[in-house]
C-alpha cells in the first residue's frame, strides 16, 4: 500500500542519515591542521600574552566612529585570556576542552572548538560568512551566514550543523557584549571586510544625516 512504502521510505531515508551522521562522527577525529592559525598553541598552560581588551576596543570604536583592524593573533590571544573553556556534565570524564580559535580567511570568519575525546584531538567549526549590500536610503544591510561547517577537516552543511549548534550558541552567549558591539557599528554603517589573517571594521565616509526636527 501506499501508506506501508511511504514508512519503508521513510525508514530507509532515517537509516541512511544515521548512517551519514556516524561517518561524520568518524571523521570529526580527522581533526583539522591548527599550526596556520596564528595565536595557537597546544599547550593549553602556555604563557598567555598581554594584548588589548577587545571589548573596550570596539565600545570606543562605535561610540567614536573610528576604524579597528583586528589581526587572527589578537583574536586568539584575548580568547585565551578571557573564555573559562572547561567540559562538564557526562562527558567530563573522558573529554577535555582545549580551545577556541578563529582563522581568518577572504569573506570567511572560522570558529573552531577544539577537544581531546578518550585522547584524540577532535574538532568542529562553524564558518561564519558575512555580505553586505547597499540600501537605497544609504544604509548598509548585514547578513551573516553560518549554514556551514566542518567536522574534523570534513565540510558540513546546515543540517549536521544544527547537531552542534548548542556548543556555538553558548560561545556566542560568553561574548554578547563583543557581538552586540559589532551588530551595533553594522547598524551605524561600519563595513566589514576578512582577508588573511586581518578583519577591519571601517566607518561610513559620511555620518549619518539625521532626520530634520
Amino acid at each position: 500500500t501506499r501508506k506501508a512504502l511511504f514508512f519503508r521510505n521513510l525508514f530507509y531515508i532515517s537509516l541512511l542519515g544515521l548512517v551519514g551522521i556516524g561517518l561524520l562522527a568518524l571523521v570529526s577525529f580527522d581533526p583539522q591542521d591548527l599550526s596556520d592559525v596564528d595565536g595557537y598553541v597546544e599547550d593549553s598552560s602556555a604563557v598567555i600574552p598581554g594584548g588589548p581588551n577587545l571589548a573596550n576596543l570596539l565600545e570606543n570604536a562605535a561610540r567614536n566612529k573610528n576604524g579597528v583592524r583586528l589581526t587572527e593573533e589578537q583574536i586568539n590571544n584575548y580568547i585565551r585570556r578571557t573564555l573559562k573553556f572547561e567540559q562538564g556534565g557526562w562527558f567530563e570524564s573522558f573529554v577535555t576542552a582545549r580551545g577556541v580559535w578563529v582563522r581568518l580567511q577572504e569573506n570567511i570568519v572560522e570558529v573552531i572548538i577544539e577537544r581531546e575525546v578518550w585522547g584524540k584531538r577532535h574538532t568542529i567549526s562553524m564558518l561564519l560568512e558575512p555580505e553586505q549590500t547597499a540600501q537605497e536610503d544609504g544604509g548598509i544591510n548585514t547578513t551573516v551566514s553560518r549554514g556551514k561547517g566542518k567536522w574534523g577537516r570534513a565540510k558540513v552543511l546546515n543540517g549536521f550543523m544544527l547537531l552542534t549548534n548548542s556548543s556555538f550558541v553558548s560561545l556566542r552567549e560568553a561574548y554578547g557584549a563583543e557581538t552586540q558591539q559589532i551588530w551595533d557599528m553594522f547598524r551605524g554603517r561600519f563595513q566589514i571586510k576578512v582577508s588573511d589573517g586581518v578583519l577591519e571594521l571601517s566607518p561610513p565616509d559620511e555620518p549619518s544625516l539625521k532626520p530634520k526636527a
